[in-house]
Formats: C-alpha cells, sequence, structure tokens
C-alpha cells in the first residue's frame, strides 16, 4: 500500500504581485556578466614616450608630446574588457579607458642627479588599479563563466613619471 501526503502552503506571508512589477534579476536573465569591482586606487599609468639619460643630463617632456597609456585587464569568453572597465569607472567615480592617446599641456624638464645612469622621464597618465570579478548565469540561474583579476585602467589626464 502506498501513502501520498499532499501538503498545501498557504499564508506564508509572500506578497502577490504581477509579472510586470518583477525586475528580473541580471544573475538570472541571461542577459551578460555581474561584474563586481573592489580595492580601487590611485595610481600612474606608464605611457609609450620616454627620454632616457645619465647624471647631468636635462630630460625634457615638451607642450604637445604624445603618449599612448593601456589598460592591464585580461578577460576571455563572455566577460569583455570594456564591460570591466565600464563597471571600475561606476565604482571609482572617474572615466577610465582601454586606451587612450594623452597630450602634455606644459613643458617639463628635470636634471639627472649627478652619479645617476640610466634614468628616465616619462609621459603617462592616471589611472586606478582594481581588483574584479565576474560571474555569468544563464536563464536557469547556473554559473556558466567565472572570472577575475587584479587590473589597472588610464584616465585620459597626463602624468609625468620620473625614475629617480
Amino acid at each position: 500500500m502506498t501513502t501520498v501526503l499532499a501538503v498545501a502552503m498557504t499564508g506564508l506571508g509572500v506578497s502577490s504581485a504581477n509579472a510586470s512589477d518583477v525586475t528580473p534579476n541580471s544573475e538570472c536573465s541571461g542577459s551578460g556578466p555581474d561584474i563586481a569591482v573592489s580595492n580601487v586606487a590611485t595610481t600612474y599609468v606608464p605611457g609609450t614616450f620616454r627620454a632616457y639619460g645619465d647624471g647631468g643630463a636635462t630630460l625634457t617632456i615638451s607642450a604637445g608630446q604624445t603618449s599612448e597609456v593601456h589598460s592591464d585587464v585580461s578577460t576571455s569568453g563572455s566577460v569583455s574588457v570594456g564591460s570591466v572597465i565600464a563597471q571600475a569607472s561606476v565604482t571609482a567615480g572617474v572615466t577610465l579607458g582601454e586606451s587612450y592617446s594623452v597630450t602634455q599641456s606644459a613643458s617639463g624638464s628635470y636634471t639627472v642627479p649627478d652619479g645617476l645612469t640610466g634614468q628616465y622621464i616619462e609621459l603617462g597618465a592616471a589611472g586606478r588599479s582594481f581588483t574584479w570579478s565576474a560571474t555569468t548565469y544563464n536563464s536557469g540561474c547556473v554559473v556558466t563563466d567565472q572570472q577575475s583579476g587584479s587590473s589597472v585602467a588610464p584616465t585620459n589626464s597626463p602624468y609625468f613619471y620620473k625614475s629617480w
């Protein structure tokens, strides 16, 4: 003999809502990764322009000099570099980019201290370092991809750096 027990669960305190009143949870919509950014800090992002010299040399970056700066964000699959940088921009409260061509607005010269060799000044950009994680779900709320990393992205604000 088989006994079947049926339990009706009513009055559990769940409020009713129309389907149109419910906002879909991005984690289960399959619409893209959920990206979290933390540990944001101001940092220098190196550029492609450098001037080298030894002790006593005067190194100059002239007004109008340009330099390319690039982010250091590695992703694959369903997570794009652009989506990570976009979330980092929101979290940091500044506009970050994958790459910029920054232009120096005023000249700057520095003299390498005596006794030093192989020194340089560089035109880069102010940027942000951060850690991130991204989780992608399918429409059934099953995790299909997880990624994370420590990255750097530049702003479009030029910044001098000297090696000594």
